[in-house]
């Protein structure tokens, strides 16, 4: 039996060292596992933290945009009413110029006059010289 016992012996060291390299074969992978998990979990962290910090820049930035884009909308009412008063100021104008094309033809009927009458003084006042008489 010793011999038993010694190869039963013998055969339980090398187990247990079987068992052993195991065991710390299983703690370096736990460990390595851990250690790229870590590393993972910390950029994953970070990417959060940056996704989340730009979802605030974002929403502030569309709050902007919103807020911008009711200032020009105003603007562009108020922009169109000037276009509207303007357009109305421009068809009176049209009529301004059919008055001022009157007007010209008023002026160049009273020049006309005025020339008639300048032409008949003097045709008088030559007559009155000539015939030595004052009418």
């Amino acid at each position: 039996m010793s011999t038993v016992a010694s190869v039963a012996s013998g055969s339980q060291r090398p187990a247990a060292s079987s068992a052993q390299r195991t065991q710390e074969a299983k703690d370096a992978f736990t460990a390595s596992l851990n250690a790229v998990g870590a590393s993972i979990d910390a950029e994953l962290h970070a990417r959060a933290k940056s996704i989340h910090d730009n979802a605030k820049v974002l929403t502030k930035q569309e709050d902007d945009v919103r807020k911008e884009t009711k200032g020009l909308a105003k603007e562009n009412d108020s922009l169109q009413k000037l276009v509207d008063k303007t357009k109305k100021e421009m068809q009176s104008l049209g009529d301004l110029d059919d008055i001022m094309t009157n007007i010209d033809a008023d002026m160049a009927l009273i020049e006309e006059t005025l020339r008639i009458v300048e032409e008949d003084e003097v045709e008088h006042a030559r007559k009155c010289h000539v015939s030595g008489s004052d009418d």
